[in-house]
């Protein structure tokens, strides 16, 4: 079903307004997140987009980045084309906030991340960070959502009374479908690091236990054969006693 027309700087032809049949499933060409109702595109080029990625201004500034106001581009400049989204980490091959000058590059949906947020998991509002809460480089930030790690530079939501945080896109569900499975490879490779600790762990105790256990016997045995070496002296004289 077809209503209004809208002609987008980011397709040669007219975006119409459509509604989903049942069942169907398609992502936009813009944030690359599944659509749902409303919605504007092209049918013949297979082209779509949420009607809030379709008005999304053409221009930002991002207190992030101060320096430079942030262009959309409706495709990556870059070579590979693709880029790496410079607050939640993972590449985007669509629409981008972008500073030329500075190869910074945001999502769209990242570009508009609310400063705080409530979720269901915890019962303090978690703040938008823009790096890992932590001054020392060599603690890690493990996501309380998806238990998967964060880069240092990455946006993280973040509660400090409760030292509780998630990603970004686990706090809101900006979540692509490319991004999805990476978040699932990133969370299978967690918990097989955490499982290979946990064994050494084990191992180590375990070991240390042996050691221990090693030398209580032996401690057991010296002080037998102390005994028995006394017991040995007694039988062939009487000990003796001296009394002051």
């Amino acid at each position: 079903m077809k209503f209004q027309e809208n002609q987008h700087f980011s397709h040669k032809h007219i975006l119409n307004a459509l509604k989903l049949d049942i069942g169907e499933e398609i992502d936009c060409n813009a944030c690359e997140n599944p659509i749902t109702d409303p919605l504007h595109g092209c049918n013949s080029c297979h082209y779509y987009l949420h009607d809030e990625c379709l008005n999304t201004p053409r221009s930002l500034q991002h207190i992030c980045h101060p320096s430079h106001p942030l262009t959309l581009l409706p495709n990556p400049t870059y070579s590979s084309r693709s880029f790496s989204c410079n607050a939640c980490g993972s590449e985007g091959n669509a629409f981008s906030f972008s500073c030329a000058h500075c190869e910074f590059d945001l999502h769209i949906h990242c570009a508009k991340l609310p400063v705080k947020i409530l979720i269901d998991k915890h019962p303090h509002e978690l703040n938008l960070l823009f790096n890992s809460p932590y001054k020392d480089e060599n603690v890690v930030f493990v996501c309380d959502e998806c238990h998967g790690t964060a880069n240092r530079d990455n946006w993280v939501y973040y509660c400090s009374h409760c030292d509780f945080g998630t990603h970004s896109n686990c706090a809101t569900g900006n979540v692509t479908r490319k991004e999805e499975a990476s978040s699932s490879h990133t969370r299978k490779e967690y918990l097989m690091e955490s499982t290979a600790r946990k064994v050494e762990e084990i191992e180590a105790y375990n070991k240390a236990q042996e050691k221990l256990m090693a030398a209580t016997l032996q401690a057991k045995l010296e002080a037998q054969g102390r005994r028995a070496a006394l017991d040995l002296i007694d039988s062939g004289s009487p000990r003796k006693y001296y009394y002051y």
